[in-house]
């Protein structure tokens, strides 16, 4: 396949799912305006682009994935994504530990521990994103980061499971 037909297919994906998120909205819009209009417009707009947000979302994943196999000759961008997906991982474990270390956290140490919040509720999602990464990666350096990027999301997962599970967690 050329090069400009590679670049063809991804972005027509892209339009799919572009396509696809504005035929969602109008979906939600067409099944919303039945309902009786006594609460905010606010909540309806914010279901609107939810849904939106939500087809476009799983549609793009195909030309994305598409695009990632295309790039599997430039082993730079691999390594590069590697190293990216163990510093945000480990970032993100530091974030959830933080609360061990420090009670009442002001600052940049508050958004720090958005962070933690973030990874505790996203790590089912970076846990897959790894996953198909170190499936696609083209080298056995990259596959290497990639996996131990999925042993510290493997950590935080245990991390949210005693957040949320355990009376009383410091976590």
């Amino acid at each position: 396949m050329s090069r400009g037909a590679q670049v063809g297919a991804v972005i027509a994906g892209y339009g799919a799912a572009i396509a696809a998120g504005m035929v969602a909205a109008r979906i939600y819009n067409a099944r919303v305006a039945a309902l009786p209009y006594d609460t905010s417009g606010g909540m309806y707009a914010g279901g609107e682009a939810l849904s939106a947000l939500g087809a476009f979302l799983v549609v793009s994943l195909l030309p994305t994935l598409l695009a990632l196999w295309f790039l599997r000759r430039h082993h730079k961008l691999w390594n590069g994504v590697a190293v990216a997906s163990v510093a945000f991982a480990g970032v993100g474990l530091l974030a959830v530990l933080m609360p061990l270390l420090i009670r009442s956290p002001t600052g940049y140490l508050a958004i720090l521990g958005l962070l933690g919040l973030l990874q505790l509720l996203g790590m089912p999602l970076w846990f897959v994103g790894f996953v198909l990464l170190a499936f696609l990666a083209p080298t056995r350096e990259a596959r290497r980061k990639l996996i131990v990027a999925l042993g510290i999301e493997l950590v935080i997962g245990v991390c949210a499971l005693v957040h949320w599970f355990v009376p009383g967690s410091p976590l």
